[in-house]
């Protein structure tokens, strides 16, 4: 098919423009070649208009190097007999991905995270502020097609609620509820997404109207297109505190985006990279290819275009007889909420007030019945033998390292931590950091925020879903993990303490052949002697110079300075990071590097996990002082 003239009008995809040009006699200049272009390769920023189509007469196809087709003048296409096709199914996954990523970089303010960490804020002001839990949030979806289906089954592994407005209601999608307006569906939800076609009847289909019934605390994701939005609405609204934040992939008039929204810092801005990855781009061009070749050899097209115009404690039910002569004390200042609750319960101590534990003890250790610690400082021997009263720990965490179980059990003192409810927000974040890393979401803000998208496009990133995903460690949030993975198509296998015969996921016996394996590997064990750093240079280099690495465990479970040494020198390729061997400090190396994300141990920071966390602490305190079973005690 040398001789067959293929007109691209743009630059594009040097893969596909390389395969055009060894295929077809690839062409660039309509002008002068308006007689012999039998074709044209467009995207859905210049396709085909009327005066395109008009200047082309043997123009016989227009293939589409991308999903949308509103850059197309289908009514003239349709006039003129002229095929269209697109690349649809290949860019779903992407874009799905990209946004989960928006949502849940912007509930957990993940961008904003990693510019805390690497700007030194965490060694010299403390933790990062709380943020918004995603999972169990009700997502509305505009527009139930490819895509919005593949973003409501990642959604519904996070454990939201699904509902949407289309066109039809979706009978295969019963579980969902069908609400027959967008204000509607934007009343009813938390967050909306936008995955819908643009016509004439969804341009600015996201009003006034439907930004307040979202309203002050609804969130906003745009992966459709940018005139689905009244962007001067959208920036009104976000400035007036009308509607709680965005999430934004497309803009009106890209790649100019509004300036009021470079300096939110609650919106997350990306350069239109929802299926820019190297492995879609590479797909979408050959949908194009095999498009074209089909048309040529009068073979039914592969995708033508139809023309046709949790656990949750209220504090009533926790209410009983005041303890104020208990007395309790907390190690170091944690959530406010669980402090005011100890202070109104108890007879409260704060240790953090006094100059040394031994000042604390000699003032008050026959007065201390229960401690309230957490993953900073918890309960070592030192603390224990200094309380000879002591009867209960309770740690503000799942995690037990900080405390000594062996005293504990010797003395005979109770010991609680708080399971489940941090779930599944370390489970979101680690899926969080690992779309981050592999579509690069905080430096896709960054190169918004500064203008450089009007000066180029971002690199082509790589695509999460599909991926092989290793999991060290299977427990609750390990579990959490895997089946958030799963809905995003990825294949799960694992290494733990034991096999899982009931999980259906394949299992290592040892970490080595797990990462050998595995494309991305995600740390969430518990921290013991056996697991100190079992993330180690064997286990890099396992991983490969393609391999991510994401850690939600602890900071001891990889050895740190293999994992810089790794990174600079190429032997992997990214790495998510919320937890640090020596926290808050992180090694300088890191923070000058694009290819990690690093967030300031947030992994549960979010105000409703942190709110359930300290309801389960304190409930555990009443049931020991009322000789009741413990909620959630440690075997």
């Amino acid at each position: 098919m040398e001789s067959i003239g293929v007109l691209v009008p743009h630059p594009t995809f040097p893969y596909l423009e390389h395969h055009l040009q060894a295929r077809f006699n690839l062409l660039r200049d309509r002008t002068k070649h308006a007689a012999s272009i039998r074709a044209v390769v467009v995207n859905s920023v210049d396709g085909a208009d009327a005066k395109l189509i008009d200047a082309l007469p043997m123009l016989e196809i227009v293939s589409c190097y991308g999903v949308g087709v509103d850059k197309v003048d289908l009514r003239k296409c349709a006039e003129r007999g002229i095929r269209v096709t697109n690349t649809p199914d290949v860019i779903t996954d992407e874009t799905a991905d990209v946004a989960m990523a928006l949502i849940i970089s912007l509930l957990r303010r993940l961008c904003q995270c990693d510019v805390f960490v690497r700007s030194g804020k965490w060694k010299h002001q403390g933790s990062y502020p709380l943020t918004t839990k995603f999972s169990g949030k009700t997502v509305g979806i505009l527009g139930l097609g490819r895509i919005g289906k593949a973003v409501a089954k990642r959604a519904e592994a996070f454990n939201c609620k699904i509902c949407y407005h289309s066109r039809t209601v979706k009978t295969e999608c019963s579980s969902y509820k069908y609400y027959p307006s967008v204000v509607d569906l934007a009343s009813n939800c938390d967050i909306l997404v936008v995955a819908c076609s643009l016509t004439i009847e969804t341009h600015h289909i996201i009003n006034r109207d439907v930004m307040n019934a979202l309203g002050p605390k609804g969130v906003l994701i745009n992966v459709g297109r940018g005139k689905h939005v009244d962007e001067a609405e959208l920036v009104s609204a976000l400035l007036e505190g009308r509607l709680g934040g965005a999430g934004l992939d497309v803009f009106h008039d890209e790649p100019d985006v509004p300036p009021e929204l470079f300096e939110l810092d609650n919106v997350v801005l990306l350069p239109h990279i929802g299926s820019a990855t190297v492995e879609t781009r590479t797909a979408m061009a050959d949908l194009v290819l095999a498009n074209l070749e089909a048309h040529f050899l009068a073979k039914p097209l592969a995708t033508p275009v139809l023309w046709g115009l949790s656990l949750s404690l209220s504090l009533s039910t926790m209410e009983v007889a005041r303890m104020e002569s208990m007395g309790v004390v907390m190690t170091n200042q944690m959530h406010p909420y669980l402090e005011e609750q100890l202070a109104k319960r108890f007879n409260l101590f704060r240790l953090w007030n006094y100059p040394s534990l031994a000042a604390f003890s000699k003032a008050h250790s026959n007065s201390i019945r229960a401690l309230v610690g957490n993953t900073k400082l918890g309960a070592d021997a030192t603390m224990i033998d200094s309380l000879p009263k002591l009867e209960i720990v309770c740690t503000y965490s799942v995690g037990l390292d900080k405390i000594d179980l062996p005293r504990c059990k010797q003395r005979g003192i109770r010991v609680a931590n708080t399971p489940d409810v941090l779930t599944d927000d370390v489970a979101d974040l680690a899926i969080a950091l690992a779309l981050s890393v592999s579509r690069r979401i905080c430096a896709c803000d960054s190169f918004v925020r500064n203008h450089s998208w009007s000066k180029s496009d971002f690199y082509l990133t790589s695509k999460f879903s599909g991926k092989a995903v290793g999991i060290v460690g299977l427990g609750r949030i390990g579990s959490a993990i895997a089946k958030r993975a799963a809905a995003f198509g990825c294949p799960v296998s694992y290494h733990s303490r034991s096999e899982k015969p009931d999980t259906g996921y394949k299992f290592y016996s040892n970490i080595l052949d797990l990462a050998a394996n595995s494309q991305i590997l995600i740390v969430a064990c518990a921290l013991t002697q056996e697991t100190h750093h079992i993330v180690n240079r064997k286990v890099i280099d396992a991983l490969g110079p393609k391999g991510i690495l994401i850690n939600i465990g602890r900071g001891q479970h990889v050895d740190e300075a293999e994992l810089v040494s790794a990174l600079t020198e190429g032997r992997l390729a990214g790495a998510g990071l919320d937890v640090y061997e020596n926290e808050p400090h992180v090694p300088e190396e890191l923070l000058r590097l694009d290819n990690v994300v690093l967030v300031p141990h947030i992994g549960s920071d979010t105000v409703e996990t942190c709110d359930a966390m300290a309801d389960l602490v304190i409930a555990n305190l009443e049931a020991h002082f009322q000789n009741k079973p413990l909620l959630t005690p440690v075997t």
